[in-house]
């Protein structure tokens, strides 16, 4: 049974890692609204049916209604439209790489709200993980800097993060108290909502979503891949793994997801990391291994009370990050 468990977050790791090569693979045929909308709205419908199916309570306040529409607008419109945008622009390697700081950016956040305390090893790593990051956007050579020669895909994905950044925040801030399925399908429906007038004003993307029964059967894999596998059965195995071995150990699975990626990127994609792709990446993974010394060595930190863990929106999986937050007592306790 126990491996069985571990088998289900080893797929869910798969699922959120494959969704940037999903994703890079349909943007080669369709426009980064049409590839978001139809991910998002595809997956709310999902979500709606599997609530359903297990007959969740719907109903939530109208204060909740407001919370998840901006948790949605944060978390689904804002970030995704960034990343697509980035990931149409750059490299499924970059995304993975940037994808590695979204923790750091969500503890920068409660630190600047007063929400949480950082300690050495935390600052050291945040510090540390964004010298990689700039290591990459610049590709090691100081006339990127002096002429302003960034890529723009690179500068969406970093846009990408502080998004989720914000919107793992959020979620600590409002801890809803509807159940997690319950609320990821409220953030998608609102989110596929506010992505709306994207679609509408892309040329071609309402189109594009005609288009996408009769597309390849590579690409409609692909798309049933991010819809469904990426958005919807990713959470299921990871909330499942959080019941059974408990959310602190099951969120050392999360570490598997840009690993995952970059193989994925290099194998199917035939992307070749760059000199300052391995350098910057093997600084940010330092930065990321730094922080979370802090938790076999430092004193627990201040934190605020983390909301039931909630499924995953990629990038990273927000139940990862409210898990990780949650104090000691209460992972295990799952």
């Amino acid at each position: 049974m126990r491996s069985l468990t571990y088998a289900a977050l080893v797929a869910a790791a798969f699922f959120w890692g494959g969704s940037a090569i999903a994703g890079k693979l349909l943007l080669d045929s369709l426009l980064p609204a049409s590839v978001t909308f139809s991910r998002f709205a595809v997956a709310a419908v999902a979500l709606l049916a599997v609530c359903l199916a297990m007959r969740l309570r719907l109903r939530v306040t109208l204060r909740e209604h407001g919370q998840f529409a901006i948790l949605g607008v944060v978390g689904v419109t804002l970030c995704y439209y960034f990343y697509f945008e980035g990931l149409a622009r750059s490299t499924a390697i970059n995304a993975a790489l940037a994808e590695a700081t979204i923790p750091l950016v969500t503890l920068g956040l409660s630190v600047l709200a007063r929400r949480e305390r950082s300690n050495r090893w935390q600052t050291a790593g945040f510090v540390v993980s964004y010298l990689g990051v700039v290591l990459i956007i610049t590709r090691m050579d100081w006339r990127v800097v002096a002429e302003s020669r960034y890529n723009v895909g690179d500068l969406l994905l970093i846009a990408s993060t502080l998004c989720f950044g914000l919107y793992n925040f959020l979620l600590r801030w409002f801890a809803p108290r509807a159940t997690s399925m319950v609320q990821t399908y409220y953030i998608f429906a609102y989110g596929s909502l506010a992505l709306l007038p994207w679609l509408l004003l892309s040329d071609g993307a309402v189109r594009d979503l005609g288009r996408l029964p009769g597309l390849p059967a590579d690409l409609l894999f692909a798309a049933v891949f991010m819809c469904v596998g990426s958005s919807v059965l990713a959470y299921v195995f990871f909330n499942h793994g959080i019941e059974q071995i408990g959310a602190s150990k099951a969120s050392s699975f999360i570490n598997l997801v840009p690993v995952i990626t970059i193989v994925a990127a290099i194998a199917l994609l035939r992307e070749t990391p760059s000199a300052a792709q391995i350098v910057g990446g093997l600084v940010v993974l330092v930065g990321v291994y730094l922080a979370n010394r802090a938790k076999q060595t430092d004193p627990p930190i201040e934190a605020v009370p983390a909301a039931e863990p909630v499924p995953s929106v990629e990038p990273v999986p927000p139940a990862a990050e409210a898990a990780i937050a949650a104090p000691a007592d209460a992972r295990e306790s799952r």
